[in-house]
C-alpha cells in the first residue's frame, strides 16, 4: 500500500477521523507527518505556538484512535523528546530537530516493514494455509515476500466485523493469485482445522507481551491454541504500549453504537439494551507462538529489550 502525501495537518486529521489508514504502522505515519507539517510551518513564530499546536494535534489524535502504540510513541520519540531541548535551543533549531525525527521515524517503519516481511515470509512455507484477523500491513509484507520468493500457499481471511478491514486483505492477495477463503468471524471454530498457523497484526503490544488487536483476535487466539496451531504476531517494535511499563493498562478504544446497528433508530428508546462496540481485544502473551519484529522473530515478554534498542536511534537526534 502506498501512503499518502499529505499537504496539510487538516487532511490527516480527516482521514483519522474516517479510519481511511489501514493499519497502525499508517497510523503512526499520519502522527508523524502531522508533526513534521507543523515543524514547517512558519507562520507559528514562536515555541511556545509551535508545540501549542502540536500538542493540539496530538490530543486530537490520539482522542480519535486512544489504542494506537504508534500514535503515542510518534508523540513520545518526535514532539517529546524535542521539548526536553528547549532552553538550550532556538526555534529554528527545534524546527529542525522535529523534521529529523519525524524522518527517522517514517523511514525506519519503511524499513521495518520490508525486515518483518522477509521474516515472516521464511517462516510460511510451501503448501500451508495461514488463517488472519483484519488487515496490517506488516502481515500482508509476510505475504508479498513468500509470494515473491515463489512459495505456493492459501489465506483464510475472516470478515473482521464490523469494518471488514480484512478485505483490503483480499484485494491484495487475489491481485498476487494467492488462493483465499472468506469466512465470517463466527466461523473461525469451523475452519480453524484447515489453518497449519495463524497471523495477525498488533495495534498495540504491553511490556508483559499482550496484544491488542482489532476484536475477534482474542478469540481467534484461544481457537489455535485449542486446535494446536501456532499463532504469530507481525509487528514493528514502535507498537510497544510504553506506559505499560509504568503499569498502566493499553486503552481499548470503544465505538458508536450506530457503527454495528442495522438501522440509526434501532432499540432506539429503550432501557433494556445496552451496545458494546468494543474495537480492540486484550490476547495474553501466553497464546503468542511468536512477534515477528523487523529484529527478528522474538519471545512476546522480550519487547521491552527490542524497544530499548530501536530507540536508540533516536537519541543522537538534536
Amino acid at each position: 500500500m502506498i501512503l499518502p502525501n499529505y499537504g496539510s495537518v487538516e487532511d490527516i486529521l480527516e482521514d483519522v477521523r474516517a479510519m481511511r489508514p489501514r493499519g497502525g504502522s499508517a497510523f503512526g505515519y499520519c502522527a508523524a507527518t502531522a508533526y513534521k507539517l507543523i515543524a514547517e510551518n512558519k507562520s507559528l513564530l514562536s515555541l511556545d505556538s509551535l508545540f501549542a499546536e502540536l500538542e493540539q494535534v496530538s490530543k486530537e489524535l490520539l482522542s480519535e484512535k486512544p489504542t494506537m502504540a504508534t500514535i503515542h510513541n510518534a508523540k513520545s520519540l518526535i514532539v517529546d523528546s524535542t521539548r526536553a531541548l528547549v532552553g538550550d535551543a532556538e526555534l529554528e533549531q527545534i524546527r529542525t530537530c522535529i523534521i529529523k525525527k519525524a524522518d527517522i521515524f517514517i523511514h525506519r517503519s519503511a524499513i521495518a516493514l520490508d525486515k518483518i516481511g522477509e521474516f515472516g515470509g521464511n517462516l510460511i512455507q510451501d503448501g500451508e494455509t495461514i488463517m488472519i484477523h483484519s488487515y496490517s500491513r506488516s502481515l500482508m509484507s509476510c505475504f508479498a515476500h513468500a509470494h515473491k520468493s515463489g512459495k505456493s500457499f492459501a489465506v483464510i481471511c475472516t470478515d473482521s466485523q464490523p469494518t471488514k478491514e480484512s478485505r483490503w486483505a483480499i484485494q491484495d492477495l487475489t491481485t498476487w493469485g494467492i488462493e483465499t477463503t472468506f469466512v465470517l468471524d463466527s466461523a473461525m471454530a469451523m475452519i480453524m482445522p484447515e489453518a497449519d498457523w495463524c497471523l495477525t497484526g498488533a495495534d498495540s503490544i504491553g511490556i508483559t507481551g499482550s496484544v491488542a488487536n482489532k476484536i475477534g483476535t482474542y478469540q481467534l487466539a484461544l481457537l489455535a491454541h485449542k486446535h494446536s496451531k501456532p499463532l504469530y504476531i507481525a509487528t514493528e517494535i514502535m507498537k510497544l504500549q510504553t506506559n505499560t511499563i509504568e503499569g498502566h493498562p493499553i486503552v481499548l478504544e470503544n465505538r458508536p453504537a450506530n457503527e454495528i446497528l442495522d438501522k440509526k433508530s434501532e432499540f432506539e428508546g429503550s432501557d433494556l439494551v445496552k451496545v458494546v462496540h468494543q474495537f480492540f481485544d486484550l490476547t495474553p502473551a501466553s497464546y503468542v507462538g511468536g512477534l515477528i519484529t523487523e529484529q527478528g522473530i522474538i519471545s512476546p515478554v522480550t519487547i521491552g529489550t527490542a524497544w530499548n534498542k530501536f530507540v536508540s536511534m533516536f537519541d543522537s537526534v538534536s
